[in-house]
């Protein structure tokens, strides 16, 4: 039998119709930038949560790290912005994913990067920032929200920054596409390995969630009902950069006053 297979995506500008409105639609510096708030109705046609998405394609990681930083810091800052987060505001980071699966390394790899202050007792900062890798359920047997769960339900954070690695529609989109959202996030959910929803409804926190597509579905017809997917040829250089990218953009963004 000879079946056609249907691609997922975790990224809502791939479910947006050419005639949506984005509330921003520019290019910046060569890259595509979009934003655009999903209400419900909105959110019922795309088939993706409410909240606040951002779209950046078209980075060119290998030659402008410096211009992508700049632009996912300042986007990173307009949201923190938004959540009107005090000074002193607890920030928990949350690096999701397999750490020894490379296109799936992103969260790990970020984490490594992140610069940590919970633990100095004179901090001079802007925020308080604590970070951790549940890792996933192969490894702890465990749901990463319930890991999570448990930490928010301790330390009570003012917000929680998930990072993860995607997946989309289109090839020309992996590792070259960032998404940002208010919305949350459901590990595992473009590659149909459904994980425990990751969201302020879920958590009681306000959630803000990056992700960079590292793999996509093959949109072709095969013999057999089986899944696959494609990552970059050059996929650790990729998460080895793209981390970094990741990672300054998150600290200059809450260094900034």
């Amino acid at each position: 039998m000879v079946i056609l297979m249907n691609q997922r995506t975790d990224m809502a500008v791939e479910n947006m119709q050419a005639d949506f409105q984005y509330d921003v639609d520019r290019i910046i510096q060569g890259m595509n930038f979009k934003k655009i708030t999903v209400d419900a109705a909105l959110a019922k046609k795309i088939k993706k949560r409410e909240g606040i998405y951002y779209n950046i394609d078209n980075i060119d990681y290998r030659y402008k790290a410096k211009e992508i930083v700049k632009l996912l810091s300042l986007t990173l800052y307009d949201c923190l912005n938004q959540l009107n987060l005090k000074k002193k505001s607890q920030i928990l980071i949350v690096g999701l994913g397999n750490d020894f699966v490379t296109p799936d390394a992103l969260g790990p790899l970020v984490i490594n990067k992140i610069e940590v202050n919970r633990h100095l007792e004179d901090n001079p900062d802007q925020y308080i920032v604590s970070a951790m890798c549940p890792g996933v359920m192969g490894q702890t047997g465990m749901e990463s929200k319930d890991i999570i769960q448990a930490i928010v339900d301790d330390f009570h954070p003012n917000l929680v920054i998930i990072v993860d690695a995607l997946a989309c529609n289109h090839a020309s989109r992996m590792c070259n596409s960032i998404q940002i959202s208010t919305a949350g996030i459901n590990p595992g959910s473009g590659i149909y390995n459904f994980r425990r929803e990751i969201s302020k409804k879920s958590l009681g926190v306000d959630v803000l969630a990056i992700g960079i597509p590292t793999v996509s579905d093959i949109d072709c017809f095969i013999e057999m009902d089986d899944n696959y997917f494609v990552t970059p040829k050059d996929i650790d250089l990729a998460m080895d950069i793209l981390s970094g990218i990741v990672a300054e953009s998150i600290n200059k963004a809450l260094r900034k006053e």
